[in-house]
C-alpha cells in the first residue's frame, strides 16, 4: 500500500489504501440507485475479523504496454483498539522479467513498517499515536481504509457511485462498483476513480475482492492504474495476534519517521511498493 508524505516518502501496499483525509463536506448525497444501495448496504454488513489471502499487485501506466506485478499473502485481523494487517511478497514480474523478493509489510496499529529482508532494511513510520482516536482504516478519515469494512455513508459522501456492465474480464460472481471522486473533495485532484468488484453470493457475500485504483498526476491525466486483487480468502478463522508481532533481526538497518503534527498520507505518489 503506498503510503507518501509531503517529506520522506514511506510506500506501502497499493490501493488498499484509497484515500487522504477529506475536507470538512458540506454537500448533500444524490439519490442512489436501488441496486447500488443494496449493494453497499451488504458490503457495510460484511463481518470480517479477521482474513487471510493471496494477494497480487499491479502497476501500469498507460503509455507503457508492460504490467509490474507483486505476489504474496496478507493476513487481516480486528484488534483493540485498532485493527492490524500484515502483507509478505514473495514473487516479482517487470514486463517478462520474473524473480524472487522477499518483502513485507507491517502495520501493528500504531507502527507501519516496509521490510526489505534481501537489503536488510527497514522503513518504519508513525501512522497513529498511543490513545489517537482517529481509525487508520476509515474512508476519508486514515492513512489506509481498506475495502472492505466501510460504511456505506462514507462511501456516498466521498463518491457517486454506479454499478458497470457486467464483462468477460469481470471477476466471477461479482458486481463491478465504478466510484467517481465528488467534485470539490480532496480525493478529486488526485484520483480519477476507484473501481471495487464485490463477491455477489456464498461465503464472501459484500466482500470486494479485487480493488483498480486511477491516479492523477498533473493536468488530470491518469499518472497510472493500481490494481489489488484478493483470492483463496480465509475468512474469521481465528488469526493469532501474534502473527502481527515483529522485531528487529540482528544486522538491519532502521529508519525511523515519527508522526508529524500535520501529515498528507496518499495514494499514487512516486514511490511504489
Amino acid at each position: 500500500m503506498p503510503c507518501c508524505l509531503k517529506t520522506k516518502i514511506a510506500p506501502m501496499i497499493a490501493a488498499v489504501a484509497l484515500a487522504v483525509p477529506a475536507l470538512a463536506w458540506q454537500g448533500s448525497v444524490q439519490p442512489v440507485d436501488p441496486v447500488v444501495d443494496g449493494i453497499l448496504t451488504q458490503l457495510e454488513a460484511r463481518q470480517v475479523d479477521d482474513l487471510v489471502a493471496d494477494l497480487q499487485w499491479e502497476l501500469e501506466y498507460p503509455a507503457e504496454e508492460d504490467v509490474d506485478t507483486k505476489t504474496g499473502q496478507v493476513w487481516f485481523k480486528e484488534m483493540d483498539p485498532v485493527a492490524r494487517f500484515r502483507a509478505h511478497f514473495t514473487k516479482k514480474n517487470f514486463g517478462k522479467r520474473r524473480v524472487k523478493i522477499n518483502e513485507e509489510h507491517i502495520f501493528d496499529g500504531r507502527w507501519y513498517r516496509m521490510i526489505q529482508h534481501d537489503t536488510k532494511s527497514i522503513e518504519t513510520r508513525e501512522i497513529r499515536r498511543e490513545g489517537d482516536t482517529i481509525q487508520p482504516y476509515r474512508l476519508g478519515e486514515g492513512a489506509f481504509p481498506l475495502p472492505f469494512g466501510q460504511k456505506k455513508a462514507d462511501i456516498l459522501r466521498e463518491f457517486d457511485v454506479r454499478l458497470a456492465d457486467a464483462t468477460d474480464k469481470d471477476p466471477k460472481n461479482t458486481h463491478h462498483l465504478v466510484l467517481t471522486p465528488r467534485p470539490g473533495m480532496q480525493m478529486a485532484p488526485h484520483y480519477k476513480q476507484v473501481d471495487f468488484w464485490v463477491e455477489q453470493q456464498g461465503k464472501l457475500a459484500g466482500l470486494p475482492t479485487q480493488v483498480r485504483v486511477a491516479s492523477l498526476q498533473g493536468g488530470g491525466q491518469v499518472k497510472n492504474f493500481i490494481t489489488v486483487t484478493f483470492s483463496n480468502v480465509k475468512l474469521n478463522r481465528g488469526l493469532s495476534p501474534s502473527k502481527f508481532d515483529f522485531k528487529v533481526p540482528g544486522g538491519y538497518e532502521e529508519e525511523v519517521t515519527r508522526l508529524e503534527p500535520a501529515a498528507e498520507i496518499r495514494l499514487g505518489g512516486d514511490a511504489q511498493p
